[in-house]
Order: C-alpha cells, then structure tokens, then sequence
C-alpha cells in the first residue's frame, strides 16, 4: 500500500510533530488532545471576561446610584429595572464561581499523556 503524503501548509501539518511528512495514530491523538486544551482555555477566558464585566459593570452603575449626578426621583423609576439587572449579573458571578468548583472536582483525574 502507498503511502501518503501531507499537502504542503495543510491543516494536518501541525499534528506531524517529528516532520517525516507521516501523521501517526499517536501524533493524531496529541493533536486532538491539544486542541482540546486550546478550546477549553478559550472558553475559561470567555466565561473570566464575562464574569468581569458583570461585575464591574454592577459596581459602576451602583456608584453612580449613590452618586448625585441622578436625581432621587429618577432612582425610584429605574428600581425595578436595578434590580432585575443586579441580580442577573450576580447569577452569572454566582453560576461561574459554583460551576467552576464543580468542574474542578470532576477533573482531577483528567490526566493528558503527552508521551505516548
């Protein structure tokens, strides 16, 4: 049976890890661990921004709450609008902080064999 051969730049040239033009079962399965490492990662950073901008965001419309730059009367119309938005964002804060704990404990064992 011939062998075959990569594409020059192909999408699979990156799961040749020794260069011999030849794509393993192992260098396979490196390649598809490692971008599932890269897909986590991505999405761990998506979930930290998004918990930073909520809070952040509800610390900032708090301040400026508290502040005199709107008066008291337009407080009480935008209330309920307050706090509906409040306790969305901290749900979110909350979700992430109890969702990330839960996560960790079920990845303990989740040991990558880089070697093989």
């Amino acid at each position: 049976m011939a062998q075959k051969k990569l594409e020059k730049d192909s999408a699979w040239e990156k799961a040749d890890s020794n260069g011999d033009g030849v794509i393993t079962d192992a260098e396979l399965g490196r390649r598809e661990r490692m971008v599932l490492l890269e897909n986590r990662d991505k999405k761990e950073d998506q979930q930290r921004w998004l918990v930073w901008f909520s809070a952040l965001t509800v610390t900032v419309f708090i301040i400026v709450l508290m502040t005199p730059i709107i008066p008291i009367d337009r407080i009480d119309h935008l209330s309920g609008i307050a706090e509906i938005w409040i306790l969305s964002n901290m749900g979110i804060i909350g979700s992430f902080i109890g969702f990330n704990q839960l996560s960790r404990r079920g990845t303990k064992g989740d040991n990558f064999e880089l070697n093989k």
